[in-house]
């Protein structure tokens, strides 16, 4: 009887040791970050007339997010069009000039110049005007904001910093022996330190080396949903089961 009871304490141990196994938890470090993320800046020198997002305001794509006084770029468009219209003019007037043989081809092919140089003008003047609206390329929210309204600002000058509204990821590192096991996909749940909530997320990637000194890899995880709490420069705890 005593050596039955034993053999089953074994059994039970056994089974216990296997539990326990199967259930071990290991942990990392994890940095929450945006999938898109971008520093918005001038391509043209001007001063700021208006700025429609502050920092935490949510915007969709297309809405402009500043906009430039440029009365100065308006008004040279229309003296480009003033140029272009008498330019498309000169070239028609060439043309029965030249049927008439009035002229020679030599100023024919001139006005033919002078116009495509209008046209280019044209072009670029056109160009200018559009970038007194710095739209937004995706729905998102904005970070930071780095300049006031009035303020003339020069030409590439970053403004604004944006992160995109879609599902937001952990960078993690981890050991590299853990590639044994760790394969894309594997579900991780995360711990934020900032609010405590334990969210739900996968790996998307794994890294495409070894850090040879300290025998770690790179991981990135995405979160499963949109979490109205979380947001990038967050921190936290990853759990893999």
């Amino acid at each position: 009887m005593k050596n039955l009871f034993i053999v089953i304490l074994l059994i039970f141990g056994i089974s216990f040791s296997i539990t326990t196994a199967k259930s071990e938890t290991k942990e990392a470090r994890a940095l929450v970050v945006a999938t898109e993320k971008v520093a918005i800046s001038s391509e043209i020198a001007a001063r700021v007339e208006k700025i429609n997002f502050l920092m935490g305001e949510a915007f969709d794509k297309g809405d402009v997010l500043i906009s430039f006084d440029c009365k100065l770029y308006k008004a040279q468009l229309e003296v480009i069009k003033a140029d272009h219209k008498s330019a498309k003019i000169q070239l028609k007037n060439d043309k029965e000039l030249l049927d008439m043989r009035s002229i020679g081809e030599l100023q024919y092919q001139l006005s033919e110049s002078a116009l495509r140089k209008t046209e280019a003008e044209l072009s670029i003047a056109k160009l200018n005007v559009e970038r007194c609206n710095i739209v937004a390329p995706y729905d998102g929210k904005v970070m930071n904001v780095y300049t006031n309204v009035f303020t003339s600002i020069e030409q590439r000058q970053t403004l604004m910093d944006i992160v995109g509204d879609g599902l937001l990821e952990a960078e993690i590192v981890a050991p590299s022996n853990w590639l044994k096991w760790l394969k894309k996909d594997y579900p991780v749940k995360i711990i934020i330190d900032e609010t405590g909530e334990i969210l739900d997320a996968k790996i998307i990637s794994l890294g495409a080396a070894v850090d040879a000194a300290s025998q770690t890899i790179e991981l990135k995880a995405q979160f499963n949903n949109k979490y109205e709490s979380l947001i990038p420069g967050m921190s936290g705890i990853v759990k893999f089961e």
